[in-house]
C-alpha cells in the first residue's frame, strides 16, 4: 500500500470512530422504535433479549472509540484498527439481520417487519459508506452480516411470494454495495483531495516565506547600499549648494548652475535604483505645498537643456506661471523622468516640448516628443520595472527602465492622474494632472524664506564621514550658523564638556562608526540640553531605521539631503527659540 494510501486509509478510519457517538445515538433511536413496532407480533422475551444485547454492543463499540480517540496518533497500527472497526460493524449488522430473520420465522404474514428492518439496513449502510463505513471492507462486513442471515432464512422458509422476496433481497444488497462502493470512493476522494489542499497550502506558506525572507535580505542590501553610495552624494551635493551661494560673477554662477543641475541629476539616477523600494514599502512621505509650477519647469531647463544640445535635439519649455499644490521634489521627478525619456527615445534633429494646459480640475504638465512612438499593446507595459520600448539589447545608454515604473509609483502615492497618447513613428505625449494650489501660501513662504536668518543659531552636526562633516559645517556657516562639529558621540560630548554652548539644534547621523546610533545619542543629549531640537539624518532606508525613527518622535532627513528643506527645519526651530528667549 503506498503512502499516500495509507494515510487516507488512516484518515477515514479515523473520522468513523470519532463519528461513534452520533452514529450510536441513531442506532439506539431506531432499535427502541423497531421494539415498539414489533412488540404485538414477536415474543417479548426475545426482543429483550435482543435489545439488552444491542445496548452491551453499543456500549463496546463506544468504549472502543475512546480508546482510538486516546491513543497518540504516531502510535496506532491502522490495520490492526481497522480489522477491530470492521468486527464491530459486523456484529451491529449481524444483530439486525438477526432481527430480520425473527421477523421472517415468528411473523411471516407480517411483511411490515421484514420491510421495516430490510429498510433500516439498508438506511444505515448508505449513511455509513460516507462517514463512519468510509473503508470498503468497514461497510462490506456490515452490510454482508446483516443481509446473509435473512438471505438464508428466506431460502429455508416458505412464502406465497417466495421468489419475489428472494429476488427483491437480491437486488436490495446489490444497490446497497454499488451505492457503498460509491460512497467509499467519494469519501476516499475527498479526504485525499483535502490533504492535496493541505499540501499546497503548505508549499505556498513555504514559498511565501521564502520570499519574505528573500525581500527582506533586498531590503537589508539596499539599506546598506543606500547608506554607503549617498554619503559621497551628499557630500557634492552640500558642497555645491555653499558654491552656489558664495559666488556672484554672472558667468561663474552660470557655470555653478550648470553643476548643480548635473549633481541634481547623478542623484536622480542613483536614486532610481535605491528608492523604487521606497515606494513598494510605502516609506515615501510627499510634503505637499503650493508653488509655482515655473520652479519645477526652470529646474527641468537647467538639468536637460545641455543634454539635449548634446544630443542633437530642441528642447522648448514653456513659461507658466500657474500655482499647484503638490510635493515639488515628487513632481519635479515625474517631469523629469518625461523629459528624460522623451530626449532618450527621440531621433537626432527632433524636438521636445513641455508645456502646461489649464483644465477645471488641475492643471495638465505636458511632455511632447516626434520621437519612436509606442505601440497601442505596450501602453501598459511601459510602467513595467526594466521594461524599455525598442531596447532588447539592455543598451545602458538608454537607461535602466526604472523611470516610468518610479513615475507611476509617484503618481500613485500623490494621487496625480497619468495619461499618455502616442502614435507609432509619430511621437507620444506624455501628462500629469496637478490640482490647483493657492497663491497666497506662494506669497507667504516667499516673505518666509526672504525673512530666514539663521545668524546666532548654534548647530551640533555630528558625522563619521569627514567630507559630508565639512560640506554641512560650510553649508550651515554660510546660512550664519554657528557650527560645532563631531566626528563620533565621544567627541561631541568633548566639545561640549569643554566650554561649547548648548546647541540650539542636533543634526546627527544615524550612523556614527560605534556601538551608540544617532538616535540613541540624540534621545542622550536630548535629555541633558532639552531646548536642542534633535535631528535624524540617515541614508538607510531598512524598516529598522525607520521604525526606530519613529518609535523615538525625532525628525528624520533622507539623504541625499534636500538644504532648501534642512534650511527650512532650522529656521523653524530657531524661530521657536527666539520666541521663547522673547518671552
Amino acid at each position: 500500500m503506498s503512502p499516500k494510501l495509507e494515510r487516507v486509509e488512516r484518515e477515514l478510519l479515523a473520522i468513523g470512530f470519532r463519528a461513534y457517538p452520533r452514529g450510536l445515538l441513531n442506532g439506539f433511536v431506531f432499535a427502541c422504535l423497531t421494539v415498539a413496532l414489533m412488540w404485538p407480533g414477536l415474543p417479548h422475551s426475545l426482543l429483550e433479549a435482543w435489545f439488552a444485547g444491542f445496548i452491551a454492543l453499543g456500549l463496546s463499540r463506544l468504549a472502543l472509540a475512546r480508546a482510538f480517540v486516546a491513543t497518540p496518533p504516531e502510535t496506532i497500527d491502522h490495520r490492526r484498527w481497522k480489522r477491530l472497526a470492521a468486527l464491530g460493524y459486523a456484529a451491529v449488522g449481524f444483530a439486525w439481520g438477526v432481527l430480520g430473520c425473527c421477523a421472517i420465522y415468528f411473523a411471516p404474514g407480517v411483511y411490515i417487519f421484514t420491510l421495516w428492518v430490510g429498510f433500516l439496513i439498508a438506511l444505515f449502510g448508505v449513511l455509513q459508506a460516507q462517514s463512519t463505513g468510509a473503508l470498503p471492507i468497514v461497510f462490506r462486513s456490515y452490510l454482508l452480516s446483516a443481509t446473509i442471515p435473512m438471505l438464508v432464512v428466506s431460502l429455508i422458509e416458505a412464502s406465497p411470494y417466495y421468489w419475489l422476496r428472494l429476488a427483491a433481497e437480491v437486488c436490495i444488497i446489490t444497490i446497497c454495495l454499488l451505492a457503498g462502493r460509491s460512497g467509499n470512493s467519494n469519501a476516499a476522494a475527498s479526504v485525499a483531495m483535502r490533504f492535496e489542499n493541505v499540501e499546497l497550502l503548505q508549499k505556498l506558506t513555504e514559498q511565501k516565506e521564502e520570499l519574505a525572507r528573500a525581500n527582506s535580505a533586498k531590503t537589508r542590501f539596499l539599506a546598506a547600499a543606500s547608506h554607503d553610495l549617498r554619503q559621497p552624494m551628499q557630500a557634492i551635493v552640500l558642497l555645491v549648494e555653499s558654491l552656489q551661494e558664495r559666488v556672484h560673477d554672472p558667468a561663474t554662477t552660470r557655470i555653478v548652475g550648470n553643476i548643480r543641475s548635473s549633481v541634481v541629476g547623478m542623484s536622480a539616477l542613483l536614486n532610481e535604483i535605491l528608492d523604487i523600494s521606497k515606494f513598494d514599502a510605502g516609506t515615501v512621505k510627499p510634503q505637499r505645498a503650493s508653488f509655482h509650477v515655473s520652479d519645477v519647469l526652470d529646474r527641468v531647463r537647467g538639468s536637460f537643456t545641455e543634454s539635449a544640445q548634446r544630443q542633437g535635439l530642441v528642447l522648448r519649455i514653456r513659461p507658466c506661471a500657474a500655482v499647484v499644490e503638490t510635493d515639488p521634489i515628487l513632481l519635479n521627478r515625474i517631469v523629469a523622468n518625461f523629459v528624460d525619456n522623451a530626449l532618450r527615445y527621440t531621433a537626432r534633429g527632433g524636438a521636445v516640448l513641455v508645456g502646461c494646459r489649464r483644465r477645471a480640475n488641475g492643471i495638465l504638465v505636458e511632455v511632447w516628443d516626434n520621437g519612436v512612438g509606442i505601440a497601442p499593446e505596450q501602453l501598459r507595459e511601459i510602467f513595467r520595472e526594466f521594461y524599455q520600448v525598442e531596447n532588447a539589447q539592455r543598451d545602458r545608454d538608454q537607461g535602466l527602465g526604472l523611470g516610468l515604473a518610479i513615475v507611476e509609483r509617484t503618481a500613485r502615492l500623490l494621487d496625480h492622474p497619468i495619461l499618455v497618447r502616442s502614435r507609432p513613428n509619430r511621437g507620444s505625449v506624455f501628462s500629469v494632472r496637478v490640482p490647483h494650489g493657492d497663491p497666497a501660501q506662494v506669497r507667504a513662504a516667499e516673505r518666509a524664506r526672504a525673512a530666514e536668518m539663521l545668524t546666532g543659531c548654534c548647530v551640533l552636526v555630528v558625522e563619521d564621514e569627514r567630507e559630508i562633516r565639512a560640506a554641512m559645517s560650510v553649508l550651515l556657516e554660510g546660512w550664519g550658523c554657528q557650527v560645532v562639529a563631531a566626528g563620533s558621540a565621544e567627541e561631541a560630548e568633548t566639545l561640549l564638556a569643554h566650554g561649547g554652548a548648548a546647541p540650539d539644534a542636533i543634526l546627527a547621523d544615524y550612523r556614527l562608526g560605534g556601538a551608540e546610533t544617532g538616535v540613541q545619542l540624540l534621545l542622550r543629549l536630548a535629555a541633558r540640553y532639552p531646548n536642542a531640537a534633535p535631528v535624524l539624518i540617515s541614508g538607510d532606508i531598512g524598516p529598522e531605521v525607520l521604525k526606530e525613527a519613529q518609535m523615538s518622535r525625532i525628525p528624520m532627513l533622507h539623504k541625499p539631503l534636500r538644504p532648501a528643506r534642512l534650511r527650512a527645519m532650522l529656521g523653524s526651530i530657531w524661530r521657536e527659540r527666539r520666541a521663547v528667549a522673547a518671552e
